[in-house]
């Protein structure tokens, strides 16, 4: 009797296994895809983000205080403004009808104007993962190339990607509780 038990037990534990193994659903997920980083645009340019985002700075006002952005999804506008110094832009979404959370929040931290280009900052700049669209790769081409990091790696590689070692730490507390209700029959 106490055989059968421990062998209900053991596939169990190989079921649990697996399932860890091969659903992706179950693995856990950084949720934020760009964190704390910042950038600039000269009038015109485009900065690209994870899951098909775009953002695009369209112009400086003439007195140079104020930059007209646009954030695109797959090349369609979802969200435009018009910024000053220290405003912060932001685009929420709601997916099957929950709450509205923050999928890109960045906040404009200087508006440079000059004779030949005009220039906006963008830091802090956070980007959230949003279910329901593409998976977030490594961006390979970025222009323009000028993020705050200094390391020489881009600031977004290995974003929204599992978190390493969870399984393994999952795997091993599962065991454990298991053994331990083992040991209790």
């Amino acid at each position: 009797m106490k055989i059968r038990r421990t062998g209900w037990h053991i596939i169990v534990i190989i079921l649990l296994l697996l399932i860890l193994a091969f659903v992706p659903g179950i693995q856990a997920r950084e949720e934020a895809l760009f964190n704390n980083t910042g950038f600039y645009l000269s009038t015109g340019q485009t900065w690209t983000f994870y899951q098909d985002y775009s953002f695009t700075l369209k112009s400086i006002d003439k007195s140079g205080e104020r930059g007209w952005v646009q954030l695109k999804l797959n090349d369609t506008v979802v969200k435009s403004g018009i910024l000053s110094n220290n405003e912060i832009f932001y685009y929420n979404s709601s997916t099957n009808g929950s709450n509205e959370t923050v999928i890109i929040s960045l906040e404009v931290s200087g508006i440079y104007s000059g004779e030949d280009t005009d220039i906006v900052t963008f830091s802090p700049v956070y980007q959230y993962y949003q279910p329901g669209l593409a998976e977030p790769t490594p961006i390979h081409t970025q222009l323009p190339d000028n993020s705050n990091e200094t390391s020489g790696t881009p600031a977004h590689t290995n974003a929204g990607g599992n978190i390493p070692g969870f399984r393994v730490v999952t795997i091993a507390i599962i065991i454990c509780i298991y053994s331990l209700l083992l040991r209790r029959t």
